[in-house]
């Protein structure tokens, strides 16, 4: 039997999870009301629960919605990028038959920081590329703050 790969899988990892609790933001009171009540995406033990029947199956694991930059300011979404990502890769290394990979998130209010976690999630944590959005709080991904971070991953010859 082929091994199936859901290559565009959601996650939200408890410890990040629990960080946008303490977060005032609306954004982080819609994700939450709107997330809290699916379990699987911050609970490891009821998402195995639901794919176990599956065979042959994994995941590549992202973050769920609204991007890490619309979460906070730049120190703040530095940091919950740096959480998240950190709590993806010991998902990977911990159940590596069910997580294959994970694509890292990143503080894209900063270009320093974004490019910063792109050297950390792919070099240290093994992240296979990074996940951007249609726009960075608003600004287009066509601005140039945003070019480095393309031309990096452009070397890394990896996924965005």
């Amino acid at each position: 039997m082929a091994m199936k790969i859901d290559a565009f899988c959601h996650v939200l990892p408890k410890p990040y999870f629990d960080r946008l609790q303490r977060i005032s933001s609306a954004r982080a009171a819609n994700l939450l009301k709107r997330t809290a009540p699916i379990r699987s995406l911050w609970d490891v033990d009821e998402r195995l629960r639901v794919i176990e029947p599956f065979d042959e199956y994994a995941q590549i694991i992202s973050l769920a919605a609204p991007p890490i930059e619309s979460l906070g300011e730049p120190p703040e979404s530095a940091g919950l990028a740096r959480l998240a990502n950190d709590e993806m890769a010991v998902l990977v290394r911990t159940r590596p038959d069910t997580f294959t990979g994970f694509v890292a998130g990143l503080p894209m209010n900063d270009a320093d920081a974004a490019l910063a976690e792109i050297e950390r999630a792919i070099g240290e944590l093994g992240a296979l590329g990074i996940q951007i959005y249609t726009h960075v709080n608003g600004l287009p991904l066509d601005d140039p703050r945003f070019e480095p971070v393309f031309a990096r991953m452009a070397e890394l010859d990896r996924a965005i």
